[in-house]
C-alpha cells in the first residue's frame, strides 16, 4: 500500500473528479503512455489500492481485456483500446501522473515533481507539450527510465493547477506562500544584525580613532567645526549621520551627510598616516 504521502493526495483528489466518457479516455491514454508496451500489451503497476481499483473500474467501463499479474500489476491487452479524439490537456497528464508521478512533501528542503515513461517517444512528446507552457520541465534517463522533472516550487504549483488538482494546488501555493514570507524575514532578520554589526565595528573604529588623536596631541589636523562633529558623535554613537546633521544645525554648523562623511574618513586617514609615520621613524633609528 502505497505511504499517504502529497503524491498519494494528490492520485486521490485526481480519482474523484468527476469525468465524462472523452475525459476517461483521455485519462486512460495518459495512463498507457507510461506503460511498458510490447505487441499491443501494457503491463502497469499502481501501489496505490485506490488507483489500481480506479483503473480496473476504467477497463471493464470500456471493455478493455485485462489479467491480474500480481496484486498490484495489471497485464493489459490494447489491441481495442481507441481514442481518435485524444486531446493532450488535462486529464491526459492527470492519467500520466496517476501511473508514473511522485513529488516531494510539500515541507521537504527541496521541490521535485516527476513523471517516468519506458518510451523516450512519449518523454519527449510530453516534455515538448508541457513547456509550451513555461513549466521547464527537463529530461533525464534513469535506470531505463525516461523521466521528465519539476525543480521550482512556482512550476509545480503550476503543473498541479494545469491537472485541476486543486485542494492539493492550493495546499502547496499556501505553503510557498507562507514559506516566501518567513524567508523574507529572516533575509530582513540578517540584513538588520549585519547592519548593526556594520555600524557598532564602524563606531568602534571611530572611538578608538578619535581616543587617539587626543592622547596624540593631533586635533592641530582638524577643523574646529570638525572636531565639534567628532565630541557630538561621540556622545551620540546610536544617532546617523542623517540625525547628527541636525544637532550639528542645531548649534548653527551647517553640514552635509556627505561632508561628515567626508570628516570621518580623514581622521581615519590621519590616525593611519600617524602611526605608519611614527614606525617608519622608530625603524630608521633601530
Amino acid at each position: 500500500m502505497e505511504e499517504k504521502t502529497f503524491s498519494f493526495q494528490i492520485k486521490n483528489e485526481i480519482i474523484r473528479r468527476p469525468l465524462k466518457k472523452q475525459e476517461k479516455l483521455n485519462l486512460l491514454s495518459g495512463i498507457f503512455a507510461t506503460a511498458k508496451i510490447e505487441n499491443n500489451e501494457a503491463t502497469i503497476i499502481f501501489n496505490n489500492k485506490d488507483v489500481l481499483d480506479f483503473l480496473i473500474n476504467l477497463l471493464n467501463e470500456f471493455n478493455i481485456e485485462f489479467s491480474k499479474l500480481k496484486k498490484n500489476e495489471l497485464f493489459i491487452h490494447l489491441k481495442k483500446f481507441s481514442n481518435p479524439k485524444l486531446k493532450f490537456e488535462r486529464d491526459y497528464f492527470s492519467g500520466i501522473f496517476l501511473s508514473s508521478g511522485s513529488i516531494s512533501n510539500f515541507k521537504s528542503l527541496s521541490n521535485h515533481l516527476e513523471l517516468k515513461f519506458y518510451d523516450f517517444n512519449k518523454a519527449s512528446q510530453c516534455l515538448s507539450i508541457l513547456n509550451k507552457y513555461a513549466l521547464e520541465f527537463k529530461l533525464l534517463k534513469r535506470n531505463n527510465r525516461f523521466i521528465i522533472y519539476l525543480k521550482k516550487i512556482e512550476h509545480i504549483c503550476d503543473f498541479l493547477k494545469a491537472i485541476e488538482a486543486i485542494n492539493s494546488y492550493y495546499q502547496l501555493e499556501e505553503y510557498k506562500i507562507s514559506r516566501d514570507y518567513y524567508n523574507n524575514i529572516n533575509r530582513i532578520t540578517n540584513f538588520d544584525i549585519y547592519n548593526q554589526q556594520r555600524i557598532a565595528d564602524a563606531n568602534t573604529l571611530f572611538l578608538e580613532n578619535y581616543d587617539f588623536i587626543i592622547k596624540n596631541k593631533l586635533k592641530f589636523l582638524f577643523s574646529k567645526d570638525e572636531l565639534y562633529f567628532f565630541k557630538l558623535k561621540k556622545n551620540n554613537l546610536d544617532s546617523s549621520l542623517n540625525e547628527l546633521v541636525r544637532l550639528l544645525a542645531n548649534n548653527n554648523i551647517i553640514k552635509s551627510r556627505s561632508s561628515l562623511n567626508h570628516s570621518l574618513i580623514k581622521l581615519k586617514n590621519k590616525v593611519k598616516k600617524y602611526k605608519v609615520d611614527t614606525n617608519s621613524k622608530k625603524n630608521a633609528t633601530n
